[in-house]
Parts: structure tokens; sequence; C-alpha cells
């Protein structure tokens, strides 16, 4: 035990004096010897990522998680090598960021916690693709693992729930577009067929009528739910319209009701209107 002591003591002291070789080897002496050294882990991986060596870094920290997983210091390594590699690890800073945000919550320092959600958002924003930041603030909404902790300190569901949708209502038509614009080269290829096809693969893997749905459940805004139940409406109309025959039935129940809903509260959207009133007749 002696010996353990001795040798974290003296990674720390080459850590102090940015000899890191000699504190790699210091770290490495104790984890020979006791493997599930914590601090000797911290260590390692601290002189690592001195060292220009991010991965292995990682690791260590990684190791010293599964350690003391409800300890902040070797989280906070991770993240700061995480953070130092920025666009290559934005997947990998979410989690990390989300689970210091947990432990923050579990010692009641809403502080921290708050800053270490702010950092993740910012981090994805700077850093990470459209798709990669909605993940982040996704960490912000009532799914969250950390959002009764810090209600009230985060913004409203709503406001989160829209900016995702935005992000998930672009980055739809540039897939749409995109694959038309690839298949419709091939040979033999008709346009309506391949329009139709790509739209069906899309939709069918489509959030975007849940977050509506989110969106419209959680807005104080009578005029914002009223665009969204539009939206809502038409991208169900626009699925049901390109989907094949033995999947029609289900979605088409569904169009009508949200048609049906804007019509008793004879909402001004043309859609429900022509739907309400064309539909229900050819079915009578």
């Amino acid at each position: 035990m002696s010996s353990i002591k001795a040798g974290l003591k003296a990674a720390k002291a080459a850590l102090d004096a940015q000899k890191y070789d000699e504190a790699i080897a210091q770290a490495e002496r104790v984890i020979s010897s006791d493997p599930q050294n914590y601090f000797a882990k911290l260590f390692l991986g601290r002189a690592l990522d001195k060292q220009g060596k991010p991965d292995e870094a990682a690791k260590a920290y990684e190791s010293a998680t599964k350690i003391k997983p409800n300890d902040d210091q070797a989280w906070q390594g991770l993240r700061s090598v995480y953070e130092a590699q920025g666009p290559q690890k934005v997947d990998e800073y979410i989690p990390v960021g989300l689970r210091l945000a947990e432990i923050y919550a579990a010692a009641d320092d809403k502080h921290r916690c708050q800053i270490s959600i702010d950092k993740l958002i910012d981090f994805a924003r700077k850093h990470g693709t459209k798709a990669q930041y909605a993940r982040a603030l996704a960490v912000q909404l009532p799914t969250s693992p950390i959002y009764e902790f810090l209600e009230g300190r985060l913004p409203h569901p709503s406001l989160t729930y829209t900016r995702i949708a935005e992000i998930a209502e672009a980055a739809e038509v540039e897939r749409i577009n995109k694959e038309i614009g690839e298949r419709k080269t091939r040979l033999g290829a008709r346009i309506g067929e391949v329009t139709t096809e790509v739209k069906r693969e899309v939709y069918e893997r489509s959030e975007l009528e849940d977050l509506y749905q989110n969106i419209i459940d959680w807005t104080n805004e009578d005029d914002l739910r009223r665009a969204y139940e539009e939206k809502l409406l038409q991208h169900a109309y626009d699925t049901l319209m390109v989907l094949p025959g033995g999947k029609k039935a289900e979605k088409r129940e569904q169009v009508m009701k949200l048609a049906h809903g804007m019509v008793i509260i004879k909402h001004p959207f043309l859609l429900a209107w022509q739907i309400e009133l064309e539909w229900r007749m050819d079915d009578r």
C-alpha cells in the first residue's frame, strides 16, 4: 500500500513538473499493482493528454469512469479531451456532457449542471452537423434525465421542439432532393416513380410528425399551435399520398381525424376542409 501511495505521489509531482513521460511511468507502475486505482488512471489520462495522445488519454479516462462512475473528475478529463478535438468528437462529447450534468444534478448543484448543459449545446452548435446539434438540443427536453432538475432554467419545451423541427425539416427536404437527383439518372428511371419512392422512404422514417405534435402539446401560443397543426396535417397527408395500398388505411384515419379537428373549430386551412367535405362524401 505504501508503494502505491508513493507511486501516486510521484506521478502527481511529475505532472506538476510537466515531466509527462515520468508521470506515465509512475501511473502505469501503480496500475500494474492496482488495476482499479482511480487516481492512477486520472494521472495517466492527464499525462497522455498533455503529450498530445488524445485517443490513449480518452481510454484512460474511460477506464477511470468505470471505476467511479459518479465522480466528475474522470468525466471532466474525458470532456476536455473531446473538446480539444472539435468536430471529430461531437457524438462522443454529447453523452459525456450529459453524464456530467446528471452527476451535478445528483449532487443538487444546479449551477454546474446548467453549465454542463450549456457547454454541451454550444459545443454541438459550433462544431457539429445540424443533426448533431439537434441531438444536443434534445437534452433540454422533458424526456431528458436532467429536465426536471433544471426546469425553469431551460428554454420552454415548445421552443426547443420548434428548433429541432426546423432542423429536421431542412434535413428532410435536402435528403429528398439529393436522393431524387441521384436516382433519376439511373437507366430507365421515371421521375414520377423515383419521386414517390424517395418520399415514401423518407416520410416513413420521419420524426417530424412527432415533433409537430410535441410543439402542439407544449406551446402556450395559439398562433404557433395552429401553424403546427397545419404542418402536421400536411405532412400526414403527403405521407398518405406515397404509401402503398396496404399501409394507407391507418394513415387515412389519422389524416381524417386531424382534418375534422380543424373543421370543428372552423380553422381556415383549405386542405382540412377539402378532406372533410370530399372524403366524407366519398365514404357515404
